[in-house]
């Protein structure tokens, strides 16, 4: 390769030539508009886009567009106050009971209305925008609880089932004396205590025989102990004595209906103190 050759390849190419406006108006590019305006005018940022007199034209219609709509000016650092004029200007209500929610009755309360509208205006929303999240609220509050219904009465069914199985013809006895006796010795806020699983403590299936082994253990109280019986009768409630009465009364077998039974007498008491719960 020739030194000529070797300086042309080395020599780097020129960087290209950037008008500036007043380049341009002294005869560059043909934007003669720019003869037309004062020099000091040529060389300012919002000038140098315009390459023609359409284009000026074009920039000062939009221009006086801008100037005649309705604008909101943006603080560089706006405050507290600076916010609350541009949101007002934007739809923000005067104040929160403007806002015009209603309670239903169920998700949406009346204290759910105050306590919302005071910090939906706080935040500056519009009621669309206001309205918007409370929907949202809402739907999410009905899906959860409607997964939770789901869950509780699987929960009921399975339970149902298996007690089914293993007690057989005995299920609703044995349910009705489990009830009997959960009623008598737990308070009703009990049932409704949330397991871990998302069940009710009162659909529990060990609960629940829990339940009737002490009814089953009260049945099994031998009639000829006058007093364990009748201290059995103290405790009873009317239900659960109507079920001992209707036991006994279909039981052929029993020393109540045996009169040379050396038990018999203390079944005869034991059924006089039955009643006397039945009727008083």
């Amino acid at each position: 390769m020739s030194l000529e050759n070797a300086e042309q390849v080395a020599q780097p190419e020129a960087a290209p030539m950037v008008e500036t406006p007043s380049e341009v108006a002294s005869g560059g590019s043909g934007n003669e508009f720019l003869n037309m305006i004062p020099e000091e005018l040529r060389d300012h940022p919002s000038i140098s886009p315009i390459k023609d007199v359409e284009n000026l034209a074009r920039s000062y219609v939009n221009a006086q567009k801008l100037i005649g709509a309705d604008k909101i000016p943006l603080p560089v650092n706006p405050t507290d106050e600076d916010l609350d004029r541009i949101y007002d200007r934007l739809g923000r209500p005067a104040s929160p009971t403007e806002y015009g929610i209603h309670a239903d009755g169920n998700i949406i309360t009346e204290d759910l209305v105050a306590e919302y509208s005071d910090i939906a205006h706080k935040l500056r929303l519009t009621p669309e925008q206001a309205k918007g999240v409370l929907d949202y609220y809402k739907s999410s509050v009905e899906q959860t609880d409607s997964a939770a219904l789901e869950m509780v009465e699987e929960a009921r069914e399975s339970t149902v089932s298996t007690l089914r199985q293993e007690w057989g013809r005995a299920f609703d006895q044995k349910v009705e004396a489990a009830a009997t006796v959960a009623q008598e010795f737990a308070s009703p806020d009990m049932f409704n205590l949330e397991l871990s699983d998302g069940s009710k403590l009162g659909d529990n299936v060990e609960f629940i025989k829990a339940f009737a082994k002490i009814a089953d253990f009260r049945q099994s109280v031998t009639s000829e102990d006058t007093v364990s019986e009748n201290s059995q009768s103290m405790m009873m409630t009317p239900a659960h004595a109507k079920s001992q009465v209707e036991a006994i009364m279909g039981d052929k077998t029993h020393p109540y209906w045996d009169k040379k039974n050396p038990g018999h007498a203390s079944a005869v008491e034991h059924m006089q103190g039955l009643m006397g719960m039945l009727h008083g």
